[in-house]
């Protein structure tokens, strides 16, 4: 029962470890992967470094399907990054063998937990995340002591001196009891410190060991084989990835076990002057991990294309890239939804842009409007699942969100009547706004290009508002004296109503998608007059 509650207790440890140092990095890590992504080295650096500061290979997965689907890196930087994270979540290891079984943290531990405890509750807010991660280093330790003094006893549970290494037989049931121990645990790391520290109290020896974790490797690639399942093209290729790696490389590790396990030998010994088990399988790790770096960095590009042969890209869906798996990393989730909502804005601006030229709601028009419609329910979904905690990100997140608003509200304006009649009813000014759409629509694929189109619209927007005033008078004025029929004057009005607000929504959704990529808090534009007409 203590092997047991130790893996529990470290399991809660490196969970509040991780989301804590997630929470304080987080924002830190995304700059970081789209400034150092450039090539397959670079990529492989960022992604050791990333799981070595949050201590979970999950989070790094994550946050790079997220730069993905968001279009940021591409899926060749992202591979790097994969093997990277595989390097770096050997750190653990290193850990436990460097200091849980040198001295005694155990009794250090409940004075940590204590501390974190109470910064988490007692802090001011901005300071509660490093509460975190004191009570998650504290409890990884008091698992690890739990799981100590389990293993002492653990050969009532299997009898591993059945299990000889010169068998085949032996070696792939150790292999098989690595897989399914970390599918248990869902955590690689925790079937580490179980091995270790089974290997620290005597219950099994160091090639029993070796084999157990080459097992664990395989393993630790089922969380991404599960959470992939319904998730995007992305996250199937991302899971694809770590399996291959991880299966290719244990292959080639098993068949070279002796030579490999020679050079553990003399490095370990190099070291620390002996023999240490403990250090001697945190190295192991390492190589195992570092030698499957080795054979697939330099074939990248190859094994990128061989993935999207495999898992070719879906139909060009606007909300294909909404990864529910990507809501526990807000940064890359913000990301992703402008991303999405970028391109909704285009796809009405198209619609937009056929209404005018066709003078009539086409069945294009139809398909592009309803294919919004619907990514408006799914954004909607996986924004409310999105939790923001830095004042940046509740900024872009509230910006993200006043996108949403203004292109619901421009769809409901798309949808009236009146958008046939003030096509025609107000020719020219539709003219005018076809020229303006057709310039937006050439900078969509140029965020610079983006967000100088941002003061075209305003201009627009308060040209269109002003001739709304002045024309809408002159309209009643000319039927007061009966030249114009009464009929004739409303319906100009109507239309011009419609343009209003059509270029208003328009407008504002792109202003705050402008906001969300310069971080900004911004208030709604109150300086246009007679707002009643929204």
């Amino acid at each position: 029962m203590n092997a047991i509650g130790g893996i529990g207790i470290f399991l809660l440890g490196m969970s509040l470890l991780t989301n804590g140092l997630k929470e304080i990095a987080g924002e830190t890590l995304k700059k970081w992967m789209n400034t150092f992504t450039k090539g397959t080295l670079t990529s492989l650096l960022t992604g050791f470094l990333m799981t070595v500061l949050v201590q979970s290979s999950t989070a790094t997965t994550i946050l790079t399907v997220g730069f993905v689907s968001a279009g940021l890196i591409s899926f060749v930087q992202s591979i790097g990054i994969i093997i990277g994270a595989n390097i770096g979540s050997t750190s653990t290891g290193w850990l436990i063998s460097l200091l849980g079984f040198k001295i005694s943290l155990q009794a250090m531990s409940l004075p940590v937990i204590a501390l974190g405890v109470l910064i988490q509750y007692m802090a001011p807010s901005d300071i509660k995340k490093y509460g975190g991660v004191f009570t998650g280093f504290g409890l990884l330790f008091l698992g690890i002591g739990f799981l100590q003094k389990g293993m002492e006893n653990a050969q009532d549970w299997i009898r591993f001196e059945s299990f000889d290494t010169d068998s085949v037989w032996s070696i792939f049931l150790l292999i098989g009891i690595g897989i399914v121990m970390t599918i248990i645990m869902q955590a690689s790391s925790a079937a580490m410190a179980a091995t270790l520290t089974a290997l620290f109290a005597g219950a099994i020896d160091f090639g029993q060991a070796v084999f157990l974790v080459i097992g664990q490797n395989i393993g630790t690639t089922a969380t991404a084989i599960v959470a992939s399942i319904g998730s995007s093209v992305a996250a199937k290729r991302t899971a694809a990835t770590h399996l291959l790696f991880n299966v290719a490389t244990a292959v080639i590790v098993t068949i070279l076990i002796p030579f490999i396990l020679r050079f553990v030998e003399f490095a370990t010994k190099a070291m620390t002057g002996s023999f240490d088990e403990t250090v001697g399988l945190a190295l192991f790790h390492t190589l195992f991990s570092v030698l499957g770096a080795i054979l697939f960095v330099p074939f990248t590009k190859q094994f990128s294309r061989l993935l999207t042969k495999l898992l070719p890209e879906k139909a060009n869906a606007l909300t294909r890239n909404l990864d529910e798996q990507l809501v526990s990393v807000p940064s890359a989730a913000l990301e992703v939804a402008y991303q999405t909502l970028l391109q909704m804005m285009k796809r009405l601006t198209d619609a937009m842009l056929e209404l005018i030229e066709a003078k009539k709601a086409t069945g294009s028009f139809e398909k592009k409007v309803r294919e919004v419609e619907e990514a408006i329910v799914h954004i909607r979904k996986f924004l409310n699942e999105v939790q923001s905690d830095s004042s940046k990100l509740r900024n872009q997140h509230v910006a993200i969100i006043h996108v949403l608003d203004h292109i619901t509200r421009l769809v409901r304006v798309l949808r009236e009547q009146q958008n046939v009649e003030g096509v025609f009813h107000q020719e020219k000014l539709m003219k005018r706004w076809h020229k303006t759409l057709e310039q937006i629509r050439e900078s969509f694929d140029s965020e610079e290009k983006l967000l100088a189109m941002e003061q075209v619209l305003e201009k627009t927007a308060y040209k269109v508002a002003e001739e709304r005033r002045t024309r809408r008078r002159k309209y009643y004025e000319r039927t007061a004296v009966r030249e114009t029929e009464l009929e004739v004057a409303m319906s100009k009005v109507q239309a011009l109503l419609w343009i209003d607000r059509l270029v208003y929504h328009y407008w504002r959704a792109f202003t705050r998608l402008v906001q969300f990529k310069k971080g900004e808090e911004a208030e709604e534009s109150t300086s246009f007059q007679e707002r009643e007409v929204l």
